[in-house]
């Protein structure tokens, strides 16, 4: 996924859009920083993501006490969505790396103190239509104080949450509902 031209919905790239966007996420509640874009790349540049995803070799990654999905690096060499995020979020971004998350029946990652992030920003695309909240598989932020933030899952958006110390997140378990189904999104953190 090279220098294509044209993978960010062009109505996200107007400057008063971008100044929008920003102003959302650096003055959103200061207890869940976060902002969800929709429909956030062109529709030829979605198709390309989800066939570049679906050739990826994902591997099973399970450790009990933490989660059980799938997962494969990718990295977006996109020069555009380098620049939009270090303008939203002013940082200086100039390559991100993400791990695609499958989540299949019986999926999940749990709370663990063993497994505590750093803060810092997660940016999380969202690669999967028509998900049912009721199957599980929700990316869920959680203060410790049980204050919980879901995502709500929509396909071809992109989130950006600033994790801030004692800020966690854990994907819901995929339940028996979600039997049959597949819930992908990618994930890093700059």
């Amino acid at each position: 996924m090279g220098e294509a031209m044209g993978e960010i919905n062009p109505g996200y790239l107007k400057e008063e859009t971008k100044q929008k966007i920003r102003k959302s996420f650096l003055h959103s509640d200061s207890d869940f920083p976060a902002v969800i874009v929709k429909h956030f790349f062109t529709a030829d540049f979605y198709k390309e993501l989800e066939r570049k995803i679906s050739s990826l070799n994902i591997k099973k990654d399970v450790v009990v006490l933490h989660h059980s999905y799938a997962v494969s690096d990718i990295k977006l060499s996109s020069k555009e969505l380098c620049d939009f995020l270090s303008f939203v979020t002013k940082k200086k971004i100039d390559e991100i790396n993400f791990t695609a998350h499958l989540l299949t029946w019986k999926d999940y990652q749990i709370l663990n103190d063993k497994y505590l992030e750093k803060p810092g920003i997660d940016v999380v695309i969202d690669v999967t239509e028509n998900w049912n909240t009721g199957w599980g598989g929700v990316v869920t932020y959680t203060d410790g104080r049980g204050t919980v933030y879901p995502l709500a899952p929509v396909g071809n958006s992109i989130a950006l949450v600033e994790r801030k110390k004692g800020l966690q997140k854990y994907f819901q378990y995929v339940n028996h509902y979600g039997k049959d189904k597949k819930r992908v999104f990618l994930m890093a953190t700059i």
